[in-house]
């Protein structure tokens, strides 16, 4: 039992790779262009990898789901960014829901995908800091700042949508998990 619980078998593996393609056409195919990429509906499937896969599993999932929207619509600087916040993103959203003791699963999700979609927000501002510094040598700190500051309401709006669209299909999902495992 205890080596059944570190490796994946082949339903582990085949509801990965499900989810990794469902995050990667979320993020994709839905595209609303901002001021320094798009917004997409890719939160959503991050949470819901989470509600299927647990924190480990939806992270890697989640993360290279959006990994490859950002290498296949070729934002190549951005991937490295989007790899580590999106995993660590889906990874605080599976941690909140396993250490929450609550039975309401909706308010445990709300708190869960909120939480995660702030640390999102500010990842995504912190890269989009440090990409000034790569994209123009002369850009200080504040430019850097001003620069990341046009993508927070985009963020904002993008994790929103995400919860919104996640909150009652979670519910769902985790009806057919339990019925699934009985």
């Amino acid at each position: 039992m205890q080596s059944e619980s570190k490796t994946l078998n082949v339903k582990e593996l085949v509801l990965m790779g499900l989810m990794i393609a469902l995050v990667y056409l979320a993020g994709s195919i839905i595209k609303i262009p901002s001021i320094g990429g798009f917004v997409h509906i890719g939160d959503c499937m991050v949470f819901l990898s989470v509600i299927l896969l647990g924190k480990k599993k939806g992270a890697i999932s989640s993360a290279l789901g959006m990994f490859l929207v950002d290498v296949l619509g070729g934002y190549y600087l951005w991937a490295p960014f989007t790899l580590i916040i999106k995993g660590t993103m889906a990874y605080i959203a599976g941690y909140i829901l396993e250490r929450i003791k609550s039975n309401n699963s909706f308010i445990n999700n709300i708190i869960a995908f909120a939480v995660s979609g702030v640390f999102m927000i500010i990842g995504y501002f912190i890269a989009g800091t440090i990409m000034a510094g790569l994209l123009t040598e002369k850009a200080g700190i504040i430019q850097g700042l001003i620069y990341a500051s046009k993508d927070i309401v985009g963020n904002i709006i993008q994790v929103t949508t995400g919860v919104v669209i996640a909150l009652p299909l979670s519910e769902v999902l985790i009806k057919a998990k339990k019925a699934m495992l009985n």
